[in-house]
């Protein structure tokens, strides 16, 4: 079975299961328009709450994307047997974990989509830099949070050992990645850490392409840490990952 071939199939089955769509497109819709109404856009100066959270919203949607979702649908089919099934085809390892990136990337796109025109149709937020940097920006933090989703199911045997997991690297990801508030409020420590955070990157390089017009030297400083991320995540993906319970 062909990586195309792998990747057609994944994004029918994201679109097949409906509970997990409403989950993935619905809330994260709800969820910003109801903290965009929300009277606090006077802490961020010139700048309103809905165009300072949007970019803010896509990237923690990104890494729950990759951390949660992908890791209790993987852990899921482990269960289920079809990883075993998979390790008697011809299919290689790294077309599944590419076949398996590419489509999620793809639901990622339109989730980013979806949480844009609700911004600029409702809440009047401008995109100030070039529309194309959001879907690579979109691309880059998937193969980032997707990779992590992978390597925890390598270590859960089942949904009960996966959402510990998943919590432990998620929520701090969540309060300290400058997602619905600068990382400057944090205490001096907590900001340390939070600056190196690849959710940190991710979002202020959006935040970035929707609030100013960066050129690709403004974004450089991120986009590296953001393919350092990548590189020392993947590889060890790539290393834990087997086609076999």
């Amino acid at each position: 079975m062909t990586y195309w071939q792998l990747t057609k199939i994944n994004l029918l089955m994201i679109f097949r299961n409906r509970n997990a769509l409403f989950w993935n497109l619905v809330i994260p819709a709800l969820l910003y328009i109801g903290l965009s109404l929300l009277p606090i856009g006077l802490i961020l100066g010139n700048t309103s709450y809905s165009s300072f959270l949007l970019p803010g919203l896509i990237a923690l949607m990104i890494m729950q994307g990759g951390i949660y979702t992908l890791a209790y649908w993987m852990t899921d089919i482990k269960n289920r047997g079809i990883i075993r099934q998979l390790a008697v085809t011809p299919v290689r390892k790294t077309a599944l974990i590419l076949s398996l990136m590419t489509a999620r990337s793809i639901t990622m796109i339109l989730q980013a989509l979806l949480l844009t025109l609700i911004g600029t149709i409702f809440f009047r937020v401008q995109i100030n830099g070039a529309l194309i940097w959001i879907p690579i920006l979109v691309i880059l933090g998937g193969f980032v949070f997707l990779p992590i989703g992978l390597l925890i199911s390598t270590f859960a045997k089942s949904y009960d050992a996966a959402s510990p997991l998943t919590a432990a690297i998620g929520l701090p990801l969540t309060f300290l990645g400058n997602v619905f508030y600068p990382i400057h409020f944090l205490p001096q420590s907590l900001q340390i850490i939070a600056k190196y955070l690849p959710i940190t990157f991710l979002a202020d390089s959006l935040r970035q392409v929707y609030l100013s017009n960066p050129t690709f030297q403004d974004l450089a400083y991120n986009l590296y840490w953001l393919l350092i991320w990548i590189i020392a995540i993947a590889g060890l993906t790539i290393w834990r990952f087997k086609l076999e319970e």
